[in-house]
């Protein structure tokens, strides 16, 4: 690497950080209403530029999926502050007073966004209700669209799959099958699906595809605590088998990666 190709790397990400400092900046100059009632100091502030520019955006387009994106930015937002105000300050109090305002409104403002949202139904809104407030017809409501075209995405499957696994099984590995082939070409796979498919394939004795799908879980996720001689006890195969089921692996992490898997 030659100096000028160092340079710029080095400097890329302070000019980008600055490049959205002055995004955040412009938006306050232009538009004070989204900056207020936010706490002043350092503390939080990825949390609070991204709430800034969620507040801006749903301002501007105020659709479900606006309302949406506001909501878990408040949420991030108030839960990076509020664990600070146990902290005591010894010479500038008030900055405690800043973060605890802060923290006030934005749960107030959470709350009436999702007074607001009650009735939609669109699923991430339709789950939050759901996740965090305990709301069973919403629960009804989010798997009742499962076929929806709204629903195909692979983080809506999985969490459908996650609310069928108990009381509907295959039901809940079409979703999670579902899943991985709603994901593109070079896309980051969420492992936490192939590890619901494992558990369903498990509790079902499927030991096959438990062999398969624990070598891909593994593949994908160099970090996953993955007992390989206690999930090859469920059953014994032989080596022309387990060639066999290695070739299905390869075949799997390539549709994945290519964006190409597809499986009933």
């Amino acid at each position: 690497m030659d100096t000028k190709t160092a340079f710029l790397v080095l400097t890329a990400p302070l000019f980008l950080a600055a490049c959205e400092q002055d995004r955040i900046q412009t938006i306050c100059e232009t538009s004070p209403q989204f900056c207020t009632e936010l706490h002043k100091d350092s503390w939080c502030n990825l949390e609070r530029s991204s709430l800034i520019r969620a507040r801006h955006q749903q301002a501007g387009t105020p659709d479900d999926a606006n309302h949406y994106a506001l909501m878990v930015n408040i949420k991030r937002y108030h839960d990076c502050l509020d664990p600070l105000l146990s902290i005591e300050y010894t010479k500038r109090k008030e900055r405690k007073n800043d973060k605890l305002e802060a923290v006030i409104k934005a749960k107030a403002a959470l709350t009436q966004l999702e007074q607001q949202t009650l009735d939609s139904d669109y699923p991430y809104l339709l789950l939050w209700h759901w996740q965090h407030r305990g709301d069973r017809l919403a629960k009804a409501r989010f798997i009742k669209q499962a076929d929806m075209p709204e629903m195909q995405q692979p983080d809506l499957q999985n969490a459908l799959a996650e609310l069928l696994i108990i009381r509907d099984g295959p039901a809940a590995m079409r979703a999670l099958h579902r899943a991985l082939s709603l994901y593109e070409a070079e896309a980051t796979v969420d492992t936490d699906i192939i590890a619901n498919l494992l558990t369903l394939y498990i509790r079902e004795r499927r030991y096959r595809d438990v062999w398969i799908w624990s070598r891909v879980l593994s593949r994908l996720d160099h970090s996953a605590t993955l007992n390989m001689e206690r999930i090859d006890t469920y059953a014994r195969f032989n080596k022309a088998q387990q060639q066999q089921m290695q070739q299905e692996v390869d075949t799997i992490i390539h549709q994945l990666a290519t964006g190409s898997y597809s499986r009933s």
